[in-house]
């Protein structure tokens, strides 16, 4: 009896899943981190980052040096300053040096938060332009960084093209910009 009733329920599955197999689906792939790297909108934020920091940055690597340069002239002072002079000047230096550490860490956090917010801003465009594409090609369905996939449904370049494209014409639609 067995042998029947596993018959049947395989017949059963068969014929739901026949429909679904006779379909046609569209499936896509895209490369993420690939599209944030690589597409115009994504360099455009680099660019403006690093503009933004690159001030701050110079600022911060000169003070970095000038602690350094303290440092050694202590190093070689030492010898014929006395122990008052030596402590104050030993004090003097440790508090240039944790203050600098202080601003670079501060430095690299602000970094860190400016750059999530261009990260948030630059995936809220792909979505809008994942979905437009997606709909405007009459895909199915469409994954995100499968381990292997072929050449046939990675729509990764041609992601970054509608994003490059979006780009410029948003940009050429802001005055200003």
């Amino acid at each position: 009896m067995k042998p029947f009733a596993l018959g049947i329920g395989l017949l059963a599955i068969v014929g739901i899943a026949s429909p679904a197999l006779a379909d046609d689906y569209r499936i896509g792939i895209i490369h993420v981190e690939r599209i944030l790297r690589q597409s115009k909108p994504a360099r455009a934020a680099e660019a403006r980052i690093e503009q933004e920091f690159k001030s701050r940055d110079t600022d911060l690597r000169k003070r970095e040096q000038d602690v350094q340069a303290a440092g050694a002239q202590l190093a070689k002072d030492r010898p014929s300053l006395s122990p008052e002079q030596l402590a104050a000047r030993e004090r003097d230096l440790d508090v240039r040096t944790h203050d600098v550490q202080r601003q670079r860490q501060q430095f690299a956090e602000d970094l860190r938060a400016r750059q999530f917010e261009e990260l948030d801003k630059l995936k809220t465009r792909l979505d809008q332009v994942l979905t437009k594409y997606a709909k405007d090609r009459n895909y199915d369905l469409i994954l995100q960084d499968a381990i292997w996939v072929g050449r046939s449904v990675d729509i990764t370049d041609d992601l970054i093209k509608s994003l490059d494209a979006a780009d410029t014409a948003s940009a050429g639609s802001v005055p200003g910009k």
